[in-house]
């Protein structure tokens, strides 16, 4: 009989939490928007933060690279491709300047 009343005071307990609060999401800047989309660009939310930023396709989107300077975004690794987008957020196997593999992470 114990526990019965122990797990309804429980269960009781537990229906009066609150959800925790959120911190408010940023807002999109509507020039920014125009800006970005006029530049071919998407605007929408990205990186750890999930701010409002401007993706856009690098111009040598899938050229073949054997160091990071080759690309304007980054040399990928894998395939050794210039990067399709900037800004590129995540972990990535990327060559460096020297055409050296190196890991990155961008949040």
């Amino acid at each position: 009989m114990r526990w019965i009343l122990l797990s309804a005071a429980l269960t009781m307990l537990a229906a009066c939490q609150t959800e925790p609060e959120m911190p408010p999401q940023p807002q999109a800047d509507p020039a920014a928007r125009e800006a970005c989309l006029t530049k071919g660009g998407e605007y929408r939310q990205g990186g750890i933060l999930q701010e409002w930023i401007c993706f856009e396709t690098t111009p040598d989107a899938g050229a073949r690279c054997e160091q990071g300077s080759d690309c304007r975004g980054f040399c990928m690794a894998g395939n050794r491709s210039c990067s399709t987008v900037t800004p590129l957020f995540g972990c990535h196997s990327i060559l460096d300047d020297d055409g050296q593999v190196v890991e990155i992470c961008i949040d």
